[in-house]
């Protein structure tokens, strides 16, 4: 890009040769970075001096445009052995600024005696102005890029840290599971033993939500369809219960679906073990993602033999409680249409 400019600004001056100088603080110098016209290893390796004689030095200290008609016989500035050797006679320089502070020079330079007017300031001027915004655009443009590299980079340290963390609490989770089938083997007392029974059933609950948790799901809401899609066919149903579901897809918080998991799973135990006994049924399984963000719901019913309280299993049902509290959401039990039990959850889509 400083190539070009510096073709347009010879171009449009008439001139041989022009260049941009870039402060360097660590050398206290201007380097030429850019320019046309010049011998071999001029651009990129030689430098002028930065101080108050020497006319871009002026220019980036003064942060004011210099016009040197004749550079050799001007008593307030050095000529510099870069320009005798290129025979520059007349010279301009014009200050480009970024994010208002100078960043560096555009220089013009002429072979020839030259006394460059006022058009050629304005030109010079308005065109160092436009380099100085391309820079400005491009700077950002590199700020922006690097913050993406360096939240990539964060998300990558994260990504590493979530799959040990969840390799851990897998593990740690079927250990509790093993735990507890040992300790329910071990317990004679049967009220003793369905306690255990039920407190494992949850675990393991909680050991299959986390099992549909993936690293691509941490950072954004997830598909609340093939949530359940994975969910479903382990779900403690046996073969003389047939389960039954609609699930209507959406978009939902990772909290918000594995707390809705965690209730469906509650409710298909709560009916194989209380409305299937012995006999055969149905299970069925609905999710409305309403319009309104306030308008979903999640049915869990069954046809068996119906439950005569809410209150007739409060640990299970307080727990289904306490998750839809969690998610913004209410409870309601009824009897199902012919007998059974009917539970329908109605929360917020987005509330987490």
């Amino acid at each position: 890009m400083l190539e070009r400019a510096c073709e347009c600004a010879a171009e449009g001056t008439g001139v041989e040769r022009t260049k941009v100088l870039r402060y360097r603080e660590e050398a206290d110098d201007l380097l030429i970075i850019a320019g046309i016209g010049w011998k071999p290893g001029i651009v990129g390796q030689r430098s002028l001096p930065s101080d108050m004689r020497s006319p871009p030095g002026l220019t980036y200290r003064a942060n004011t445009p210099t016009f040197i008609d004749d550079l050799p016989n001007a008593p307030d500035f050095d000529y510099s052995d870069l320009l005798r050797e290129h025979g520059i006679v007349s010279v301009v320089n014009v200050p480009i600024t970024v994010e208002e502070t100078v960043w560096g020079v555009l220089e013009v330079d002429s072979v020839k005696l030259r006394r460059f007017d006022a058009d050629d300031r304005e030109f010079l001027c308005g065109f160092a102005e436009i380099i100085g915004r391309s820079i400005q655009n491009r700077q950002q443009l590199e700020r922006v890029r690097q913050t993406g590299l360096d939240q990539q980079i964060e998300l990558r340290e994260r990504e590493a840290l979530f799959r040990e963390l969840q390799h851990r609490v897998g593990n740690q989770l079927q250990l509790i599971v093993g735990a507890l089938e040992i300790a329910g083997t071990r317990i004679t007392d049967p009220a003793g033993r369905k306690i255990v029974e039920d407190l494992n059933q949850r675990v393991v609950s909680i050991a299959r939500s986390h099992e549909q948790l993936s690293l691509a799901r941490v950072e954004r809401d997830i598909s609340i369809g093939a949530f359940f899609q994975r969910l479903l066919p382990t779900l403690p149903v046996p073969d003389r219960v047939e389960m039954l579901s609609s699930i209507e897809d959406a978009a939902v918080p990772l909290g918000t679906a594995v707390r809705l998991g965690l209730i469906v799973n509650e409710l298909v135990t709560n009916s194989v073990k209380h409305a299937f006994v012995a006999g055969k049924g149905h299970i069925t399984i609905a999710l409305n993602a309403g319009a309104e963000a306030s308008g979903s719901t999640l049915l869990v019913s069954d046809d068996g033999a119906g439950m005569s309280s809410p209150e007739g299993d409060g640990a299970g049902l307080g727990l289904v409680r306490t998750l839809a509290a969690q998610i913004g959401g209410s409870v309601d039990w009824t009897s199902g249409e012919g007998g059974g039990t009917k539970v329908v959850v109605n929360f917020p889509l987005k509330t987490a």
